[in-house]
């Protein structure tokens, strides 16, 4: 969405990925829709026929019998010349793997053309799943980055004046020794986490593992090597094992959907059947995997009960996700609300597009998470059942070491202990009498612990006649 002719009226872009035929060897890759203008009617695109049609309709300016498919989209004006621009990756094509800039001149509702500014055409193996924008550099020229599902392979494109673009740096099979083929799918983000004016870009790479990467403290995109890509997080990989897949990251946003002020890396976990949500916590340095807080916001298997290894399980493809409320200013061409039914509570709306009702019937197509506010351990004790509450160590996974915190209500007894995955204790952190109050407590598995025999580890509480137990990762 946005605003591409910029004549002051919202314009919806889509594509669609189209090959040629003999009766049509160059159809329309892509339609806009533009807004009618008329204040209050949710209209958009022509109604004269009095059947629904497109605003516009283009071909990109391809020649005839070209395999193409334009598959990411961006609206924004990219090289500072008062007219917005729509940046598109084409994911494969006859021509190969391309980015294409384009604008228009005049308006789409009249006489409007479209114009090419710039059209980068690779060869390269893999897909093209990923372009997107940003300054990582913090120059003040924007940056097109196509990251090539070919063994982590990354082109940055630099926009240096009106109409200006050049190929500035390449990253060619980062991982080619290791054989991993690594890749993303809309999971490439440029922000500045910790807000200390030093952009990061952030990538989840998938395939065959889960792993998030960085990228900062650029000075020049022109000079980034495969040393300054950094693995900081590994999600082990979960999901129905006689499915085509498990454990994929795929699109990823940054929000703060529970508005406290720290920013999130929102991650749709298609065969995973989970939603991530990693959290800066606000301080440290946000290539230490410890300055994250990673929180698993939606686990189809618990919500079902329906655990994935069962002989008829579910086939999650949660893929697609976006957050109401993203990062920076809400405008008219932007995302339009943070809440969409106002209950002060922002949203977050994803697609599962291999959704199993055979298997549950309250499976769904589309899923919304709420955003709750963030609630301290006092108020979550005043509800307690139980007297105490027990939080999720912090951070998890960890390396080398955790927090954990409980509460208690009254005076107790309290044991707090750690074992590992066969049941063996394997420390204890609290063996006393406690009073009233809040504590926290740290867990460092190197210090003390004699047969660190997994990296799976549980933690039990027990205050009076009541325990709860906890599970905790440390990432090796």
């Amino acid at each position: 969405m946005g605003d591409i002719d910029n004549n002051g009226k919202v314009d919806i872009v889509t594509t669609m990925p189209t090959v040629f035929s003999v009766a049509n060897p160059n159809p329309p890759r892509l339609w806009v829709f533009e807004w009618n203008g008329v204040v209050g009617e949710n209209k958009y695109g022509n109604y004269t026929s009095g059947v629904l049609e497109p605003t516009n309709s283009w071909n990109f300016d391809l020649p005839n019998n070209v395999d193409f498919r334009p598959y990411g989209l961006t609206i924004e004006d990219i090289d500072n010349d008062g007219e917005n621009e729509l940046i598109t990756g084409v994911r494969q094509s006859t021509r190969g793997r391309e980015v294409i800039v384009a604008s228009v001149a005049g308006e789409l509702s009249g006489f409007g053309s479209w114009v090419i500014e710039y059209n980068f055409i690779r060869t390269a193996g893999g897909s093209l799943y990923n372009v997107t924008t940003g300054d990582l550099d913090n120059d003040g020229n924007r940056e097109i980055y196509a990251l090539i599902w070919n063994l982590f392979t990354l082109y940055i494109i630099e926009c240096t004046g009106p109409n200006q673009y050049e190929v500035v740096d390449s990253l060619k099979q980062v991982y080619s020794a290791q054989g991993i083929d690594y890749g993303a799918l809309d999971g490439v983000r440029v922000t500045d986490v910790n807000n200390d004016g030093v952009n990061e870009l952030y990538i989840a790479g998938t395939e065959s593992e889960n792993t998030l990467f960085i990228i900062t403290n650029i000075t020049d995109v022109s000079k980034i090597t495969a040393s300054d890509v950094k693995e900081f997080y590994h999600i082990p990989v979960k999901g129905n094992q006689n499915s085509d897949g498990v454990g994929k990251f795929r699109s990823m946003y940054v929000a703060d959907p529970d508005d406290d002020g720290k920013l999130d890396l929102m991650i749709a976990g298609e065969r995973n059947g989970q939603i991530f949500d990693f959290e800066y916590s606000g301080q440290g340095l946000p290539s230490d995997s410890t300055s994250w807080n990673n929180y698993v916001a939606f686990d189809v298997w618990d919500y079902s009960g329906i655990p994935p290894d069962a002989p008829t399980s579910l086939h999650p493809r949660f893929f697609y996700g976006s957050p109401t409320c993203p990062q920076g200013p809400i405008d008219e061409f932007n995302l339009p609300l943070c809440d969409m039914d106002q209950d002060g509570l922002a949203e977050y709306v994803f697609v599962n597009y291999s959704s199993s009702f055979e298997v549950w019937q309250n499976d769904a197509y589309v899923w919304v998470l709420e955003a709750q506010p963030q609630t301290g351990i006092e108020d979550e004790l005043i509800n307690s059942p139980n007297g105490f509450v027990l939080k999720q160590n912090y951070p998890n996974p960890f390396n080398p070491s955790t927090s954990i915190q409980y509460a208690l209500n009254s005076a107790q007894f309290v044991t707090l202990k750690v074992y590992d995955a066969l049941g063996t204790e394997i420390a204890t952190l609290v063996n006393e009498e406690k009073a009233a109050g809040v504590y926290q407590v740290e867990f460092n598995p190197a210090s003390g612990v004699q047969h660190p025999v997994s990296s799976v580890y549980f933690y039990r509480l027990q205050a009076g006649s009541f325990s709860e137990t906890k599970k905790m990762i440390l990432m090796k």
